[in-house]
C-alpha cells in the first residue's frame, strides 16, 4: 500500500495538468482583453483630446480673425446669396497703413486653411493651415449681422462640436461674393 500512494503523490496527473493549463489560459486571456481594451480607451482619449484642441485653436483664431474685419462677404450657392448655412467666408481688414487685406477660411479634406491676398501693388497671395482634424466647418449670418461659427473636429463617436458667434467690431457691410473669387492654392506664396 505504502509503494502504491508513494507513486501517485509524486506528481500530477494528465487530468490535474490540463485543468491547469485551461484555467492559466482563461486568466492570460482575461488580463490581455482588459489590457487591450484599456489601450483602445486610452487612445480614444488622447485622439479626443487632439480633436478638442483642433476645434478650440481654429474657434479662437477665427474669432480673432473676423473680430476686426470691416467688410465680409458671404459665399453660398451659385447665387451667392447670404440665406442660410456659408460653404465659404471672406472678410476683409486693413493694417494702420491703410492696406487692405482679403482673407477667407476654407476647408480642405480635413484641414482648415485661412487664405490672404494683400491688396496693394504687389499682390501677395499665401495660404496657412490653421488646424487639422476639422470635419464640418459652417457659418452663418443672421440679420444682426453676426457671424455664428460651428465647428466640428474628428469623426463618429469621438467628433467634438464646438460653436460660437462673434459681431466684428469695424463692420460696414456685408455683401455676396463676387463671382471671380478662388481659393489659393496649398502652399502657394505669389508676389
Amino acid at each position: 500500500m505504502r509503494a502504491e500512494y508513494k507513486a501517485r503523490n509524486g506528481g500530477f496527473t494528465l487530468i490535474e495538468l490540463l485543468i491547469s493549463l485551461a484555467l492559466l489560459g482563461l486568466v492570460i486571456s482575461a488580463i490581455y482583453s482588459f489590457y487591450f481594451n484599456s489601450l483602445q480607451a486610452w487612445q480614444r482619449s488622447i485622439d479626443r483630446v487632439e480633436y478638442q484642441q483642433s476645434a478650440r485653436i481654429a474657434m479662437n483664431k477665427i474669432i480673432k480673425e473676423l473680430q476686426h474685419a470691416y467688410l465680409v462677404k458671404c459665399c453660398i450657392n451659385e447665387e451667392h446669396d447670404c440665406t442660410g448655412t456659408i460653404i465659404d467666408l471672406i472678410f476683409f481688414r486693413s493694417d494702420l497703413s491703410g492696406t487692405s487685406t482679403r482673407y477667407s477660411f476654407r476647408l480642405n479634406n480635413d484641414q482648415l486653411h485661412l487664405d490672404h491676398r494683400r491688396e496693394s501693388s504687389n499682390n501677395i497671395r499665401a495660404s496657412n493651415v490653421i488646424a487639422l482634424g476639422i470635419s464640418n466647418l459652417e457659418f452663418l449670418i443672421d440679420e444682426s449681422e453676426t457671424v455664428h461659427v460651428k465647428i466640428t473636429a474628428g469623426e463618429g463617436t469621438g467628433a467634438i462640436s464646438m460653436s460660437g458667434a462673434i459681431t466684428p467690431r469695424n463692420l460696414k457691410r456685408f455683401e455676396p461674393c463676387p463671382e471671380d473669387d478662388e481659393p489659393v492654392e496649398e502652399g502657394v506664396n505669389e508676389h
